[in-house]
């Protein structure tokens, strides 16, 4: 119990540490008629640079009134204490047309030339707003909506629209690339909810701290869509004279020709299709069978992703020889069978000098044996565990798929009623 409680904690100071906000700093240098007008100066040029943007002043010079008049001069300049009491009244006043995008500022030296105030000031932003992972680490990726060929399709005989199942998609391959943790994924499926929400924290009564989070709001890297062209899934055949359905044949059903699209320069990076076979959709509702099938067509779309761009690795081998792989949840399930390839030397294109990849070189096959949220297991089943080592790839083994049982023959041997048969000829 003890144990547990000091990892609760121990857990709960490393999300408030990862929530922490480092702050950035900025020297500037101000010139204006008296004090607090430069370092006024020195604050908007900071932000400006910082942000890139252009400040409006005219709020700005109404809340900054010049009260230096009052203040005790000695040769034209303020002492100390004035000083301290004016800085005191510029950074309350900065709270309120910063709007919390300045965290402070101390002013490094000041000094009046030829009758005009000049200020060095190191100014400091709040740095970005991070929960956890830090959102930079991973390669962002979004999954776009797919696109239909058609409006519906006939799912035994009843239209289904052909957008609710391409919406099921998407979200489905959300599901498995977070899963992956390695991508830092970006919904859009709940943009206005998420634009909502910052609106909120740009309003005037917002914390300081909370106002940090604006301007943070992420773009992806790789974009994931497509086109998606159905086919009508038929009933499954009965036999006319005993009414007993037989076994469907191969029948496409959908083909999803996906893609991997680099967001800031178009580039495609990488493309297939994937084909579903109707034989292999259980028959039911439309419900159920949108949901299962767009299942199966995310997982597809996932592994051909990641075999091509980032193959599962074995991250550690447990002092029993288990092989570590640093992914679970429903990307992998027991039973699965990898090749286990060992990493060799780079492989460059002898025309472009660019490293295509490196060598593979099968040294066994393991099988999944326990998995979790973030991490699963395997044991080898062939080859020599001396060969296997951390980084060393596995790429599936492609399952036999079961064939279709042959119908029964159809007889055209009637009865009579009694005890015999009518023969056909």
């Amino acid at each position: 119990m003890k144990r547990h409680i000091l990892f609760v904690f121990a857990l709960l100071a490393t999300l408030l540490l990862s929530a922490q906000v480092k702050d950035d700093t900025l020297r500037v240098t101000g010139i204006a008629k008296d004090y607090r007008a430069a370092v006024n100066e020195a604050l908007v040029s900071a932000l400006e640079q910082h942000d890139g943007i252009t400040v409006d002043t005219s709020e700005l010079q109404t809340m900054t009134h010049d009260n230096s008049s009052v203040a005790t001069r000695v040769n034209g300049v303020l002492d100390d204490r004035a000083k301290l009491e004016m800085d005191d009244s510029i950074k309350k006043n900065m709270q309120k047309w910063a709007k919390g995008k300045i965290a402070g500022y101390t002013v490094v030296s000041d000094a009046l030339e030829n009758g005009r105030y000049r200020v060095v000031v190191d100014v400091r932003f709040p740095g970005r707003y991070v929960v956890g992972r830090d959102p930079n680490a991973l390669r962002r990726m979004a999954v776009s909506p797919f696109r239909p060929h058609r409006e519906t399709f006939s799912l035994f005989g009843q239209p289904v629209s052909a957008a609710s199942w391409a919406a099921e998609l998407a979200n489905q391959l959300n599901v498995q690339l977070t899963q992956t943790r390695k991508f830092t994924m970006l919904d859009r499926a709940f943009d206005a909810d998420v634009n909502a929400e910052l609106a909120r924290l740009g309003q005037a009564n917002s914390a300081p701290q909370d106002v940090v989070r604006l301007n943070q709001k992420l773009g992806t890297d790789y974009l994931v869509t497509g086109e998606i062209a159905f086919t009508d899934v038929l009933p499954p055949p009965v036999n006319p004279l005993t009414g007993q359905v037989l076994p469907r044949g191969p029948a496409l059903f959908a083909s999803v020709t996906y893609r991997v699209i680099l967001a800031p320069t178009g580039q495609l990076k990488w493309t297939d299709t994937v084909r579903l076979d109707a034989a292999d959709c259980p028959a039911g509702d439309a419900h159920s069978f949108i949901g299962m099938t767009a299942e199966a067509a995310a997982r597809e779309i996932c592994s051909g992703m990641l075999q091509n761009i980032l193959p599962f690795e074995v991250a550690a081998i447990s002092r029993t020889g288990q092989l570590v792989i640093g992914e679970g949840g429903k990307r992998l399930t027991p039973g699965q069978r990898f090749t286990v390839f060992a990493i060799g030397d780079e492989v460059t294109d002898t025309r472009t000098g660019e490293v295509i990849d490196v060598m593979e070189e099968p040294v066994g096959t393991a099988e999944i044996t326990y998995v979790q949220e973030k991490l699963s297991y395997a044991r080898l089943i062939e080859g020599d565990a001396k060969m296997v080592a951390v980084g060393a790839r596995l790429r599936p083994v492609p399952m036999p798929k079961a064939q279709p049982q042959a119908p029964a023959p159809v007889t055209t041997i009637q009865g009579n009623g009694g005890t015999g048969v009518v023969t056909p000829f």
